[in-house]
């Protein structure tokens, strides 16, 4: 299948109003905003123009933006900060305020997801594996690998999967 070919924006207005599309979809970063309308063409003055009428009408906000990932990451309950780093670059979030929201996520709250997913996961690996615990908590270590969950998060729950398992 052939790929639809990207519009190239060569006014102020065509690149304006197909950033507005872009932020009526959901909220971007400058840093990705600034990335699409290179990708269709635009000087880096337009860019820059484009970007600055945004910022004062507060369309475009690198802040809001993070916390809206924050959110989101929160509501998915079985993620951990791995996973949230992710996004953030994903979503190209300026480094500074990353680190900022990062340091507000505790290894107590990231401890307590990952608590949440293995007691969640228990039974259908009590299931699947029985009573060979090595390889249910090789299951439950992929399981939370896979989720963005770092190492001592992973081997302290690792750690409690037989006491789970009863």
């Amino acid at each position: 299948m052939w790929a639809k070919s990207k519009k190239m924006l060569l006014s102020y207005a065509d690149a304006y109003n197909f950033s507005l599309d872009r932020l009526a979809d959901r909220d971007h970063s400058s840093a990705e905003l600034t990335a699409k309308l290179k990708e269709r063409g635009c000087s880096d003055e337009m860019t820059e123009r484009v970007l600055t009428a945004l910022r004062s009408h507060h369309f475009v906000d690198d802040e809001r933006c993070a916390g809206y990932v924050v959110d989101a990451w929160r509501r998915k309950k079985y993620y951990g900060r791995q996973y949230l780093r992710l996004m953030f670059s994903k979503r190209m979030i300026p480094q500074d305020i990353a680190e900022r929201l990062m340091e507000e996520i505790t290894e107590a709250e990231e401890r307590e997801r990952a608590g949440a997913l293995a007691r969640q996961q228990m039974p259908k690996l009590r299931r699947k594996y029985g009573d060979e615990s090595r390889k249910g908590k090789a299951a439950l270590a992929r399981m939370l690998t896979s989720r963005g969950f770092t190492s001592g998060v992973i081997a302290e729950t690792i750690g409690l999967y037989d006491d789970m398992a009863e």
